[in-house]
């Protein structure tokens, strides 16, 4: 597990180094989040960005000795997602543990936002332009590379873990709806 996640890692940082040095393109996207003019599909990964460093959380406390270190590379998976996200989980050996009620009703919320979040953006929003801001704006380039290593390591981590790991195909929702499904 340890080889190839650390191999991964270490290319989504080369791959978003490369990118930014030889490619940088700046963009309107954040712009357009603060003016409440982005695109819902936009703003769709970005909102399930900010909602998968909860999830990896939740994972770590059923799955992992949580010791300080931990607990502080998975809170800045919400400013760096799968850049320092990853890095518990090449360390720290999976194994089961009881949660409380409180673990399952956050993985309960964390699994209604992420639905209406993906709804939101299938629904109303436009991939042609998603598309064109992903290949127009770095920000969003990088932000959809780091979603998609994200949603791959869910997937890697749920089939490493879970009864149903098949679930988890559907990213984020599953992920979430593993979580609190997860008793012991």
């Amino acid at each position: 597990m340890r080889k190839g996640l650390f191999i991964a890692h270490v290319g989504l940082i080369i791959y978003a180094i490369i990118h930014l040095t030889t490619h940088f393109q700046a963009g309107t996207f954040l712009n357009d989040v603060f003016s409440n003019g982005a695109d819902p599909t936009l703003l769709m990964v970005f909102n399930l960005l900010g909602l998968l460093p909860l999830a990896f959380i939740l994972f770590g406390v059923k799955y992992l000795e949580m010791n300080k270190k931990q607990w502080v590379l998975l809170s800045m998976g919400f400013v760096l997602g799968g850049f320092i996200l990853t890095i518990p989980f090449i360390d720290g050996k999976l194994q089961s543990k009881p949660v409380s009620k409180k673990t399952h009703l956050v993985a309960l919320i964390g699994l209604i936002l992420s639905v209406m979040t993906l709804g939101y953006g299938v629904i109303l929003g436009d991939f042609n332009l998603y598309y064109e801001a992903f290949l127009n704006d770095s920000f969003v380039h990088i932000m959809t590379m780091d979603f998609l290593f994200l949603y791959g390591l869910s997937i890697y981590l749920s089939f490493k873990t879970f009864k149903k790991p098949y679930l988890s195909l559907i990213p984020v929702v599953g992920l979430y709806y593993l979580l609190f499904q997860d008793t012991d």
